[in-house]
């Protein structure tokens, strides 16, 4: 009850305070964002115990990283996010370089996070970080809302494959297809790139990545990253690359 209740809170904390603001809600909530940013990286920068923690982790080679875990954290996987929840092992800005050595990491898993990153400016410089902290042989498997389906369901009209995706019928909030169309793939802002497996493949591609193959759910070359959240499954492109 308690999640729900402080929801509630902010939200009307919120839509009280916003029309005061000399902008609009998209970009208190880029501000917001970007703000976290910045105290998590001043926040580590200061904190000793972080940089013990780090210092400790960059001695392993077997490390298993969860980005954007969301508070749905791994055990025995370091989950990263950008704020502290109660399950967070390091609070980054994963946009920026890790603070793991060459060659670590075992396993990275993604799931509905790449799509919240820029993707000309960003994905690039993410995904080629994430390259250089794995070892040879090592995975990342990066779950996103699959942008084929959705638009193939959105030009059929068939309410067949909007089912299959977990949209049908459309919820009160959601006044066409075309409104889910922009809700998916935009989602108030948060969302800011729409991947099929071909536009993935390409950046996974142009930053080393070589075996890179379209997976489904819960399906994995490695057991230990199929663990892809049951919510998501209807919906998402599940892609693996090896380095």
């Amino acid at each position: 009850m308690f999640p729900n209740s402080y929801d509630t809170i902010k939200s009307r904390i919120g839509s009280k305070v916003l029309p005061l603001l000399p902008m609009n809600r998209r970009t208190f909530d880029i501000l917001r964002h970007e703000l976290n940013a910045v105290r998590t990286r001043i926040t580590n920068t200061v904190n000793p115990f972080y940089h013990l923690r780090v210092r400790r982790l960059r001695l392993r080679q077997d490390l298993s990283l969860n980005l954007g875990s969301g508070g749905k954290g791994q055990s025995g996987w370091i989950n990263i996010e950008l704020i502290k929840h109660r399950d967070t092992t390091l609070c980054l800005d994963i946009r920026r370089p890790l603070p793991f050595a060459d060659n670590s990491v075992i396993r990275i898993l993604a799931e509905h996070v790449v799509e919240h990153i820029d993707f000309r400016h960003d994905l690039p410089i993410a995904l080629s970080d994430w390259h250089r902290v794995l070892r040879p042989g090592g995975i990342v498997r990066i779950v996103v809302p699959d942008a084929r389906r959705f638009l193939e369901a959105y030009v059929s009209g068939d309410s067949t494959l909007w089912r299959s995706l977990g949209w049908y019928p459309l919820p009160d909030d959601i006044y066409s297809p075309m409104h889910a169309i922009n809700h998916i793939f935009h989602q108030s802002g948060e969302h800011l790139f729409a991947y099929d497996f071909e536009t993935l493949a390409i950046a996974l591609n142009r930053v080393g990545f070589k075996k890179i193959e379209e997976m489904s759910f819960r399906k994995s070359h490695d057991q230990e990253l199929a663990i892809d959240q049951a919510n998501h499954a209807p919906h998402s492109l599940y892609v693996e690359a090896i380095k």
